[in-house]
């Protein structure tokens, strides 16, 4: 694994476990560019215990995967 992947790897769990650990987040949006069709595989709104990890393994973008987890949050406060 090259050393950006793997730093993108830990970066991405990183910031799951973050949102896992929310207790305003019920569900997490996986987004990625639309014009990937290795991330339109992935795309969508996931149970918090039910996302797929990222980077998208098998991606071709040149620079790497860049889908990214969003909150879907239960409550917004102020």
């Amino acid at each position: 694994m090259s050393d950006h992947v793997e730093y993108r790897t830990q970066q991405q769990a990183a910031a799951l476990e973050k949102l896992q650990a929310n207790p305003r987040v019920e569900l997490v949006r996986v987004a990625g560019p639309h014009d990937c069709n290795t991330a339109q595989t992935v795309q969508g709104v996931y149970r918090k215990d039910d996302v797929p990890m990222l980077p998208v393994e098998g991606c071709s973008r040149p620079n790497g995967c860049i889908c990214a987890y969003e909150p879907v949050l239960n409550d917004i406060y102020p």
